[in-house]
């Protein structure tokens, strides 16, 4: 399979609401923070010039010429539009589309001012090794209490041992991690190797809350593909490949004590994107996006049904 899940009961549905990482979470990283240098009100920008703003993390392209003066965070500003986030800060964006690259190793080092038991890797590519550090306290010289290294590779589409040595293989995309042990200072150290070109989609660092005894056989999962397929009038089908989008519809068992709880839950963190683990056996159920409904039935005396329909993110 292409993503490698660790820890926690596999039988509960996992749910991760991504820490929000700033520059004062990040101690140190060996990334640049933009390959675009910070505005300047007395530079004359010509249109398609680009600058990185320490403000809002953001990357901002010139849409005019002779663009002098005019700040690219004034509020309505027709001078300049944002294109992404800065290299540095890609990877915690919440967004899939977007990603932090470099041609060499890249290292983070980061306090995330709360306990976690999650760190997530998703949509990288070039990516050979993952080791991920968690030490006690925020020095260096603090105890290691956690430390882990995965080992990416691919993997076969086919079961058969002729598939396995001559068929196609995928390379893993994804990693999570979800069994690091909870400290309040806690500093994590992340290490990401690999060969040529690395990119990080998205980096998710949290709390997982397992909810449920577990989702019930007969989950769907599947893609929302935005392809364009048109037919003209003559017969001729134009296919143009473009993004898509994981989709799964769960059947949750919970207990009778769960109900409020999830509820609760589900409200809070409506149209946020988080990391949905179904179950460690699929990759196909672990998802980064939102859920579009969840409705629970309150069937029987002890526990009830929860039904919800995911939408990962491009």
């Amino acid at each position: 399979m292409s993503v490698s899940v660790t820890g926690t009961d596999t039988r509960s549905l996992v749910i991760v609401r991504p820490k929000v990482i700033t520059p004062d979470n990040l101690l140190s990283t060996n990334l640049a923070f933009s390959d675009y240098e910070p505005w300047s009100p007395t530079k004359d920008y010509a249109k398609g010039d680009r600058i990185a703003s320490h403000t809002t993390l953001s990357v901002y392209e010139s849409l005019t010429s002779e663009n002098t003066g005019n700040d690219p965070l004034s509020s309505g500003s027709t001078d300049w539009v944002r294109v992404g986030p800065v290299n540095q800060f890609a990877a915690f964006d919440a967004s899939t589309s977007t990603a932090t690259v470099s041609a060499d190793d890249i290292n983070y080092v980061i306090n995330p001012g709360q306990s976690i038991n999650c760190v997530s890797f998703l949509d990288f590519s070039g990516v050979s090794q993952i080791t991920v550090t968690l030490r006690s306290g925020q020095s260096d010289t603090d105890p290691v209490v956690y430390q882990k290294v995965i080992n990416t590779g691919s993997y076969s589409i086919s079961s058969s041992w002729w598939g396995f040595f001559f068929g196609q293989r995928f390379d893993q995309r994804q990693a999570v991690l979800l069994d690091l042990p909870n400290y309040p200072d806690c500093r994590l150290e992340i290490e990401i190797k690999g060969s040529g070109n690395i990119a990080i989609g998205t980096i998710v660092i949290g709390q997982n809350e397992p909810f449920g005894k577990g989702v019930e056989l007969g989950a769907r999962v599947g893609i929302q593909d935005y392809s364009r397929k048109e037919t003209n009038e003559f017969g001729d089908t134009v296919l143009v490949k473009r993004a898509f989008a994981k989709r799964a519809n769960f059947d949750l068992m919970i207990g009778k004590g769960e109900v409020d709880a999830l509820q609760n839950f589900l409200a809070m963190i409506r149209a946020e994107p988080v990391l949905w683990v179904g179950t460690t056996e699929y990759e196909a159920t672990v998802l980064f996006g939102f859920y579009r409904t969840f409705e629970i039935l309150i069937s029987y005396p002890t526990y009830s049904m929860c039904e919800l329909q995911i939408e990962g993110l491009t």
